[in-house]
This record gives structure tokens, sequence and C-alpha cells, in this order.
């Protein structure tokens, strides 16, 4: 007797990259980090997007906090400063059903991993650098974000959605008292 496929799951691999970016306009001062909330999904969340074919994570990562949160950023390691992988269910939308604003992108999730999903079985990992900022303006963000700003550790904690995210803000947290220790010493 022949089996059938259509118990089988489809599934897919998705790599992504993002930054946590952070500022600190004076010494002494708090330090800040950039935020958007997705226009989408609407949560808060840290700038990433896929990795594009040619393009090294790092690359990536300062290419969607320009594109997604209007800022320019500049690393601090080509070395991931945390990285999470996970497995969610997927709905895809057909290139041809989607708005011009969404075209710009090569896909769009519909429905995410918290509504349940279906169809296709995502294995996802997504690199976080660290960065730091350089020029431009979270008000001059991109469609990917209704909302994008600066937040103190803290309230940038809370507000993140993704435990995954929590995890990079806080390696980023103690990274950068780690470099600054290192700079009162030299």
């Amino acid at each position: 007797m022949k089996k059938s496929n259509t118990n089988l799951i489809k599934f897919k691999r998705e790599f992504s990259a993002g930054c946590v970016v952070f500022k600190r306009e004076s010494k002494g001062v708090e330090v800040k980090f950039l935020l958007g909330k997705h226009s989408g999904y609407h949560k808060w969340v840290l700038p990433k997007g896929l990795i594009e074919k040619g393009e090294r994570g790092w690359q990536t990562a300062v290419r969607e906090t320009e594109e997604e949160m209007g800022v320019k950023a500049r690393l601090l390691d080509e070395k991931p400063l945390h990285q999470a992988k996970y497995v969610y269910m997927a709905d895809f939308k057909d290139l041809e059903t989607q708005t011009p604003n969404q075209a710009q992108s090569t896909r769009r999730v519909m429905v995410y991993q918290e509504q349940g999903g279906s169809k296709i079985r995502v294995f996802k990992t997504v690199s976080f650098y660290l960065a730091e900022y350089q020029s431009g303006k979270s008000k001059d963000h991109g469609w990917e974000m209704s909302e994008a700003g600066w937040y103190g550790y803290k309230k940038a904690f809370k507000m993140l959605a993704f435990k995954a995210e929590k995890q990079a803000l806080q390696k980023a947290k103690e990274k950068i008292r780690e470099i600054e220790k290192q700079q009162t010493l030299i």
C-alpha cells in the first residue's frame, strides 16, 4: 500500500539578523536603546530582517536598522551578541496580493506564532549584533514600524515583546558596561 504525503508538514529555514542599537548623548548620561513598534503585529521590537542572498548577517543587521528605523549605526563587532533559534507556523502571502508597501519585502508573514499559524513550519535563527548610533532620526522610520524611539534600559526591557530580544538587550547592556570599564582603565 502506498502512503499518502498529505500528512507531511511543509517546512523552511529562515535566517535573520538585527541590531541592538544604543546611544549616549554625553558621558554619565543614561544609555538609550532604539526600539520600534512593528506595524504588522503591533509589538515593540528590535530592528531585524531576513538575510538576503550574498549578504552576511552583520550587513543585514545594519541595513535593516537603517531601513526600518531611519538610523545609521556602527557595528561594534561582526560576531553576534546573541543568537535565538525557534520554530513557528506561518502562512505566507503570495507576492501578487501584496500592497505596494509590502511589495518592498520579498514575503510577509500573515499569521504569527502567537496566533497559532498553519501550513508551513519555519525553523528560524536570528542573530543580534551590538551597534552604536551614528546618525539619523527615529521619526524617519520606515513603513514596517508604526513608531520608533529611544528608551532607557528598564523601559526598553519592559516594552520588548519577545524573550529573545529581551535577552539580546540584556547582553548589550552587559557588553556596554564591559567596554566602558575597559575605557576607564586606559
